[in-house]
């Protein structure tokens, strides 16, 4: 800028584990700090890599909790200050060398273990809203369903030998929704809502073509050049199979037979975005990391490719990194729509 002097931009990080700092002790040994968080069907995970030249560096226990929060110190042009990226369970570590270096990777400490645990239960006649209560109930979190969700009615639903979270990422998918814990919260919204499942809005992230080191753009001929869906649900007044169709003439079946209309219609509506989201997609390295870009937030593009520059896009995917080369974003998005 005129008249200031330009500031070499800084980066910040700070972790803890089990509440204590751990600056002092990883500060001289970090060779690298990757956080990946993902939009849905994956848990965020984060991964440090530290020097242990010296042999000194004592191993974490499995299980032990990290805090993590990422941002800048200083700099023109970047943000001052950290943001909490939230905890995370060590449940990996590994020791090689030459040279030693250590190797801990931890997932979301929200995931508890009940979570995963293997269940079969039959769901008739409750509303999204009811069943995200319920199942966040079970895990000791607190549930957050999206207000476009929460009253629609589900016929029917089956939770065969799947895991909580395993059973609501398939349900998200018949209504185009994300299924996710965050900040011991269970969450349930659209994929292309424009307002948290607690009411605030979702806000853009504006990305211009400078603001990237390295970008990357595909489009795509639709799978089998499908452009709808359809699903089939069956009467049992009239013992017959009847269909619900979503956009074009040439559509994707979906296997499942659904119990109602209703279940039918947002089966087949979700796949028919799931097909319009997977026509283009859009990936960006910030060159100066921006801690505060999370999955499942809005994206625009200015100056890169017409064809670019037209879409709205959604983030599905963010991976922030710290090493010698500085502090960097990556992100994959996927056409909103």
């Amino acid at each position: 800028m005129t008249g200031q002097a330009f500031i070499e931009p800084k980066a910040a990080w700070a972790v803890t584990l089990d509440g204590k700092d751990l600056a002092d002790k990883i500060a001289p040994r970090l060779i690298s700090l990757t956080l990946s968080e993902r939009r849905n069907e994956s848990t965020d995970e984060l991964e440090l890599v530290l020097h242990d030249h010296d042999g000194k560096l004592a191993l974490p226990a499995l299980g032990a909790v990290l805090a993590v929060s990422l941002g800048w110190e200083k700099g023109t042009g970047v943000r001052a200050g950290l943001v909490d990226k939230g905890t995370f369970k060590v449940d990996e570590m590994t020791w090689d060398g030459p040279p030693d270096k250590v190797t801990i990777r931890a997932r979301s400490a929200d995931m508890a273990g009940s979570f995963r645990n293997r269940k079969s239960r039959t769901w008739h006649g409750n509303t999204l809203g009811a069943i995200v209560k319920k199942v966040a109930a079970d895990n000791g979190l607190t549930a957050r369903c999206h207000a476009d969700l929460a009253s629609i009615v589900v016929t029917s639903a089956e939770q065969s030998n799947k895991s909580d979270m395993q059973f609501l990422r398939d349900l998200g998918r018949r209504y185009d929704a994300v299924a996710t814990v965050k900040n011991k919260s269970l969450i349930f919204a659209p994929i292309n809502a424009d307002t948290t499942a607690t009411g605030k809005a979702i806000g853009t992230v504006k990305l211009t073509k400078s603001d990237g080191d390295r970008y990357r753009y595909e489009r795509a001929a639709r799978e089998d050049g499908q452009d709808g869906a359809e699903a089939q649900w069956h009467s049992q007044g009239s013992a017959k199979r009847h269909k619900a169709q979503e956009g074009g003439s040439n559509r994707r079946r979906l296997k499942r037979v659904y119990s109602s209309e209703a279940d039918a219609k947002a089966a087949a509506r979700a796949e028919n975005n799931r097909l319009k989201r997977a026509g283009a997609t859009m990936e960006i390295t910030k060159a100066y990391g921006d801690a505060t870009i999370a999955a499942g937030m809005k994206a625009s593009a200015t100056g890169f490719k017409a064809d670019i520059d037209k879409h709205s896009w959604r983030i599905a995917s963010v991976r922030h990194s710290f090493d010698s080369d500085g502090f960097r974003t990556e992100l994959e998005m996927e056409v909103a729509g």
